[in-house]
């Protein structure tokens, strides 16, 4: 029986990268250079291949099939991915992957700058997971559409270059920049705070407490509980003030003979 495409693909995907793993072996330092230029391209379409797969497995609603309630976590389940791993490759199925409209009518990707950029090798997956989210904030969705698409051909241009932590930051000061009128003010008052904090202590008795109340009258309500607990107990007329010693009473030389001391006794000593 003949071997089906798929198959017969991954033998040979095999046996090249054993073939380029064996050719390092007497590689010069400008050859082993090349290997890790070969190895990032290569790495690259694989994740253009992933993307593509999951995007068409999520258009079939395969996933959903299988009981799973979200791509990435049926990702981690069979690759064993961790969330975030999952969620860069959704993000990049859902951005930069040609879309189908509700009518079977084909749509361009929404990332359409930024999905040339990708499928040509010049850009990773981590570039991809940037540009969306700085596009997905507020600032950004403030923007027309006509400036929205040039902020992510600049974005797109500039993913060759910037490594994804530069890419963050270049890409939010320029959307910044281009929102220009910024959020509408909110005349709303702000909202009143009433929260209590109590944190023990580890180890040991006690612990801390905290909060802010806006409401003056649960604030005096808690003020006054609180004073009341870490007050000390006033003094009684029956206790007995601490720098008072207590008298004693003078020894009585009359005993009965129950060896109990004779009230009479004790009477007269008082005296």
């Amino acid at each position: 029986m003949s071997d089906s495409p798929l198959t017969t693909a991954h033998r040979l995907l095999v046996e090249t990268i054993d073939a380029l793993s064996a050719a390092t072996d007497a590689a010069t330092d400008d050859d082993l250079l090349s290997v890790l230029t070969l190895c990032e391209g290569t790495s690259r379409r694989l994740d253009r291949l992933t993307v593509s797969t999951v995007a068409t497995l999520e258009r079939r609603g395969t996933f959903a099939e299988r009981g799973y309630k979200s791509t990435p976590a049926a990702l981690g389940d069979l690759l064993g991915w961790e969330r975030f791993e999952a969620r860069h490759r959704v993000v990049a199925a859902e951005q930069v992957c040609p879309r189908v409209g509700i009518d079977g009518t084909p749509l361009p990707a929404r990332l359409a700058a930024t999905a040339e950029v990708f499928a040509a090798g010049q850009t990773g997956l981590r570039h991809v997971a940037v540009i969306a989210r700085v596009l997905a904030s507020p600032a950004a969705e403030r923007l027309s559409p006509q400036v929205w698409a040039s902020a992510e051909a600049q974005l797109a241009e500039k993913a060759g270059v910037y490594t994804p932590s530069e890419l963050q930051a270049w890409g939010t000061a320029l959307v910044e920049a281009l929102d220009k009128d910024g959020p509408e003010p909110d005349d709303r008052p702000p909202a009143p705070v009433n929260e209590l904090h109590l944190l023990r202590h580890r180890g040991k008795a006690g612990g801390t407490v905290k909060g802010r109340f806006d409401d003056a009258a649960m604030f005096d309500a808690i003020a006054t509980v609180i004073d009341a607990h870490s007050r000390p107990p006033l003094a009684t007329s029956s206790a007995v003030p601490l720098n008072v010693r207590p008298k004693r009473w003078p020894m009585c030389v009359g005993m009965c003979s129950t060896m109990v001391r004779c009230p009479r006794a004790v009477g007269d000593a008082r005296t």
